[in-house]
């Protein structure tokens, strides 16, 4: 740990530090502090690290919703051309019923 990384502040720069989170494969979900700035003081580990079995699941479950997250954006934008194609299909049948009614 650096002596720098006291909870909240960096000493370096005096600048204050927000509690990040690490997504890598090695420390999914763990929390870190982080000086950000131009000082760069180092890091430090705001949670012990995690259990071997926890670092096997985490990620693919995080790849999991993630590629679900992909999927239900695609099915919303399938669903919204639909939509197009539907109104568009009515504005043609009201367009054609309005012009038998005129002839």
């Amino acid at each position: 740990m650096n002596e720098n990384m006291d909870e909240g502040v960096c000493i370096l720069c005096g600048k204050v530090r927000a509690v990040q989170t690490s997504w890598t494969d090695t420390n999914p979900g763990r929390r870190f502090v982080s000086c950000s700035h131009e000082c760069k003081a180092g890091f430090k580990w705001v949670d012990p690290p995690m259990c071997h079995r926890s670092t096997q699941i985490i990620p693919g479950l995080l790849r999991r919703v993630n590629r679900m997250r992909r999927e239900v954006e695609e099915w919303k934008a399938a669903e919204m051309k639909m939509r197009m194609l539907l109104i568009g299909t009515w504005v043609m049948i009201v367009a054609v019923g309005v012009g038998k009614l005129m002839f």
